[in-house]
Order: C-alpha cells, then sequence, then structure tokens
C-alpha cells in the first residue's frame, strides 16, 4: 500500500470512487482527487495537513487535491460515505479548488444551509450502484451542487494571499518528505538523515513533521516498515527474518516488537491466517 501518494486506478468513463467504510484507519497520504467524508454514526479522528479534528455523527471533512491526510480510528467506532472523485468530473483539468482554498476542511455545527451534502452523497452512491441510463450525469451533477454549496457557504481564502501560499509551501516540503520516506523505508533512515537530505535543523524538522502528520517521525517510518511487511508476509512465502531486514528493521526482534506495538498481534499471526 502507497501511504505517501495513493494513485487511484480510477474508471476513466467516470473517474470516482464511493463506498460506506467502518472503523476505518489509514496513514498519512494524498493523491490528486477529491475526497468527501462523511460520518454516518460514531466518531473518528482526521488529520488534514496540519489540522486534526475529532469528527462526530454528522459532521465531515473535505480533502482538496493534494491535502495531506489521514484516519485514525483507534478506541472508536465510526461508520463513514467516502466520495473520491477526479477534478475532470467538475469540469477541472488538474485539482480542485484552484483559485481559492477553504479556511478549514472541516464541516461540524453551524452550517444549516449545508445540510443537503448528505442527501447528495446518498444520491451519488445510489447512482453509482445502480449504474442506470443517465447515472454520469446525476452524479456530476449532484458533485458540483455539492462542491457549489461548500464554495458559497464555507470560509475561503483566495490563492494569491499570502498565508495560503506559505501553507501550501509547507505541504509541498512534507509531501517530498513522505514521497523520500516511502522510496528508502529500507535503508537505514532517521532524523539527521532526513534533515541532510532536505536541509533543515532537527528540532524544526521534529516539529513541522509531527504537527503535518499527527505522529513522529520514527513512529511514521515505523507504521510505513510494517504496512509494507504486512504485504509481503500476505503476498510472499519469504520468512520472516527475511521480511523484517527487507523492510529496514535491524532484527527481527524489533520487527515483532514494533509489529505488535501497531498491530496488536504479532508477525506470525498474519502468516497463520493466510495459511
Amino acid at each position: 500500500m502507497k501511504s505517501f501518494y495513493q494513485n487511484w486506478k480510477l474508471d476513466q468513463d467516470l473517474p470516482m470512487v464511493v463506498h460506506q467504510s467502518r472503523d476505518l484507519t489509514f496513514y498519512p497520504h494524498f493523491h490528486a482527487e477529491v475526497e468527501f467524508i462523511y460520518v454516518d454514526s460514531g466518531s473518528i479522528v482526521v488529520g488534514v495537513n496540519e489540522d486534526k479534528r475529532l469528527l462526530q455523527q454528522g459532521e465531515m471533512a473535505v480533502f482538496c487535491s493534494n491535502d495531506i491526510h489521514y484516519f485514525d480510528s483507534k478506541d472508536r467506532s465510526s461508520e463513514m460515505t467516502i466520495v473520491i472523485f477526479h477534478p475532470e468530473l467538475i469540469g477541472k483539468t488538474v485539482s480542485w479548488p484552484g483559485d481559492f482554498a477553504f479556511e478549514s476542511p472541516f464541516i461540524t455545527g453551524g452550517h444549516p444551509e449545508l445540510q443537503p451534502i448528505n442527501l447528495l452523497l446518498k444520491r451519488i452512491m445510489l447512482e453509482k450502484n445502480d449504474a442506470k441510463p443517465g447515472h454520469r450525469l446525476f452524479i456530476q451533477a449532484c458533485l458540483l451542487e455539492l462542491c457549489g454549496l461548500l464554495q458559497r457557504h464555507l470560509p475561503i481564502y483566495a490563492a494569491e494571499r499570502g498565508p495560503q501560499t506559505r501553507i501550501a509551501s509547507k505541504r509541498a516540503r512534507i509531501q517530498q518528505i513522505l514521497s523520500f520516506i516511502e522510496e528508502h523505508y529500507q535503508d537505514d533512515l532517521s532524523v539527521d538523515v532526513m534533515c541532510g537530505q532536505f536541509g533543515m535543523e532537527p528540532s524544526y524538522f521534529c516539529r513541522t513533521f509531527k504537527k503535518a502528520i499527527g505522529m513522529n517521525f520514527k513512529t511514521y517510518l515505523n507504521s510505513i516498515r510494517v504496512l509494507n511487511a504486512m504485504r509481503k508476509l500476505a503476498d510472499s512465502d519469504a520468512n520472516i527474518t527475511e521480511i523484517a531486514l527487507e523492510c529496514g528493521f535491524g532484527s527481527v526482534r524489533t520487527f515483532n516488537r514494533v509489529y505488535r506495538e501497531l498491530q496488536g498481534a504479532s508477525p506470525s499471526d498474519l502468516r497463520r491466517e493466510k495459511n
């Protein structure tokens, strides 16, 4: 699983995904597609760029193109409706929005004019699943109305404003850092290595990384290593020691300890499930 840049393989005729998810936990990632999430029940921690919020039933978040975002359902239960679509469905060739940005990606209380959003999301799911004649046009119409409601009723920044420009610059740097980690997670990475690669002071790097990602560098690196190890455990017959070393762990003992800390089980448990 790519944890930094998620490259969705969407249908060319209808480039979108819509589904319901339960108790979702997903590490920080970004993609060109726009994503809407609506909490149908329960609660979930959602992070977007440098902001983090506990969303409750009836609340939602908007992830614009290339926003870094993550989900954390630890010790919580939730059901969400998720809609992901390429900007071309609303007439944008590359990204949305382009000439403005929302002050906050979260929609909580105090916006009665946005109540139709839940019905629009349900209509999108119905049209996508039924795939009746004309469903693409109905979905496009719903997406356009949804985006229009957000732009009309939520506070926004002009794209050329100073604060928003600085935010975009910091986000681009974090994207580069995540991409580097994904490409080199097998190597002996450390804060010093990262600072040398990106010309940053250690204290500034650690502070910036944790604020943007919601966890410290070491925890994130271990998470990426464990995720890739899980894929190898499920998809290959390599032994656990080989997989541990291939994924950047110095020893199988360290791998087992970190794996159990993050997954609440052992690598052997996953291998037994496979068999």
